[in-house]
């Protein structure tokens, strides 16, 4: 089977983890043999493109869908098509609204959608979720990623049958090796002696930091000397600024920006929160299970279907900033505890979110859009 995958790469984050990871599990175990068309943004340049770079790395054929009026549809499915008519894939897997809107009208092979969540960031990024959502039903299978978008999609019109649960994976094997948690307060300066908070991840507004804030003035008047560092960057980070200013935490917390080395500094963490209002299936759970850190995290999206409170980690509600501030202080005064949660996390990741899980879900949706595509949707075409 070959398959041409369409995605966006803003920078190496969940999606590009996930896509590449899985592409290669398929060709090593499965013979499935993946193309990537990389959709670049205005982040990073196309020389820099981090999942293209990896993707040719790893022995992919990876090409840039460069588009000279970047939001022109119908250009967009015109060179979709161009795509499919030269590599001849058995199906196409979009990932990200706009790759899904494309790939929803483009003919020449079955179309899989990949939901990992909406955010509702902006009015564009409203606008084509919006799209997204009219035309799901084109596709002739729709993967997601949580309970909560399996719900969303058969709202959206897509018969239940054609809806499949293809959850997020990691390999612990794979991961780089963790920091130590005495390097990173000797970077941001804190006392090894006192607890260490982390946040990693976009510093967009859907991610729930300025909650994070508000709830860290608790943990710190309660447990003097902690410490929070949030590490990523993002449209909120001048905002987050001013705020950790006004409320006097300007000691308490530090900004480390956007490292290559994110995902190591979770086990360098006491603790590890996540105060998003959305969330798919966030790959930075993951981390943390399989790094042995515990988490605090929202009820929101797919986090529920991965953590499960008092068992293996804390859910509090998004938005609620006493709430979430009792669970950190919770998580980082009983140690004991926090241990037990984040071993039973670990148990989790290795019952349910192994790599091979993924693959073979990833086949069954796939092998399903493949023996089931309408004969008309073949001819379809976008005029």
């Amino acid at each position: 089977m070959r398959a041409l995958s369409l995605l966006p790469c803003r920078f190496w984050g969940g999606p590009e983890k996930q896509t590449l990871r899985l592409a290669a599990w398929l060709r090593d175990h499965a013979g499935v043999e993946t193309v990537l068309a990389v959709m670049p943004t205005d982040a990073v340049s196309l020389d820099d493109n981090p999942l293209l770079l990896r993707a040719r790395e790893a022995g992919f054929e990876a090409a840039p869908f460069l588009q000279s009026r970047r939001y022109d549809l119908i250009e967009g499915v015109r060179l979709l098509q161009r795509l499919v008519g030269r590599y001849r894939p058995d199906v196409v897997c979009a990932t990200g609204y706009k790759a899904d809107v494309l790939a929803a009208w483009a003919s020449g092979a079955p179309s899989v959608a990949t939901l990992r969540g909406w955010t509702a960031q902006d009015a564009k990024v409203r606008f084509f979720e919006w799209l997204d959502r009219r035309t799901l039903r084109r596709h002739d299978a729709v993967i997601v990623v949580s309970n909560t978008l399996r719900d969303a999609a058969i709202r959206a019109g897509v018969a239940p049958a054609r809806v499949f649960w293809v959850p997020n994976a990691i390999d612990p094997a794979q991961l780089p090796a963790a920091r130590q948690r005495e390097d990173l307060c000797r970077e941001i300066g804190a006392d090894p002696g006192r607890p260490l908070l982390g946040a990693v991840g976009r510093l967009s507004p859907e991610k729930g930091h300025r909650v994070l804030v508000d709830a860290f003035c608790d943990v710190a008047r309660r447990l003097p000397g902690a410490r929070l560092a949030i590490v990523g960057d993002g449209p909120e980070e001048a905002a987050l600024r001013r705020q950790v200013g006004t409320l006097g935490l300007a000691g308490h917390v530090t900004f480390m920006g956007l490292r290559a080395d994110g995902q190591q500094l979770i086990a360098a963490l006491d603790a590890m929160v996540l105060p998003s209002f959305s969330e798919g299936m966030p790959n930075v759970l993951l981390e943390a299970f399989a790094y042995g850190t515990p988490v605090v995290a929202t009820r929101v999206g797919g986090v529920p279907d991965m953590l499960a409170d008092g068992d293996s980690g804390w859910l509090v509600p998004a938005g609620d900033a006493p709430r979430l501030g009792a669970a950190l202080v919770e998580a980082l005064q009983d140690r004991s505890e926090a241990q037990r949660r984040a071993a039973r996390a670990r148990v989790v990741l290795a019952e349910r979110f192994t790599v091979e899980k993924q693959a073979r879900a990833w086949l069954s949706a796939v092998e399903a859009a493949v023996d089931t595509k309408p004969a008309s949707r073949a001819d379809a075409s976008f005029r």
